[in-house]
């Protein structure tokens, strides 16, 4: 085989590994993304826990960690304070690298499917809220945009009856 059929063969093998690890990060993060947005309306409505089970996917992160991929090429930087919008419940989370977050993302969703097909007794609505708010921590860390606190509503009443 001549020298540029083998540079071309290795060439072609780099650019399918690329591609297949390109892809699989952008299901990862529709993934994420889709359970983010399924768990805020499911918890808004009141939906049944076994039904939320149900709904939250992990088939991606399961073939992702099957295949040996790296999660930190999603994210290459670790969280920050500015992106954690300094609350106190994300202090643990912060320096942690986007493999960290995920995996421990996804620990939560298979802990919360596997409690629900037990059809455990105790109330799961807690653990759905907290997913629901390191779900919201790992999309913004994964999307560089920065979680902010909102205003207390009653201290800006307050500003205004000062005036």
């Amino acid at each position: 085989m001549s020298l540029w059929k083998e540079l071309y063969a290795i060439f072609d093998n780099e650019r399918s590994r690329w591609q297949s690890s390109s892809a699989t990060r952008q299901e990862l993060v529709f993934e994420l993304q889709g359970n983010l947005r399924f768990l805020a309306d499911a918890l808004h409505n009141d939906l049944d826990q076994a039904a939320i089970a149900q709904g939250l996917d992990s088939a991606v992160f399961e073939r992702s960690l099957a295949s040996n991929f790296s999660f930190n090429s999603i994210c290459k930087r670790s969280l920050k304070a500015s992106t954690s919008g300094d609350f106190d419940e994300f202090k643990k989370y912060l320096g942690k690298d986007t493999e960290y977050l995920i995996k421990n993302v996804y620990s939560k969703i298979l802990l919360l499917k596997k409690l629900s097909t037990i059809n455990a007794p105790s109330d799961l609505s807690r653990r759905y809220k907290s997913l629901f708010r390191v779900l919201m921590l790992v999309v913004a860390h994964i999307e560089n945009q920065p979680l902010k606190r909102q205003k207390d509503p009653t201290s800006l009443q307050r500003a205004k009856k000062s005036k």
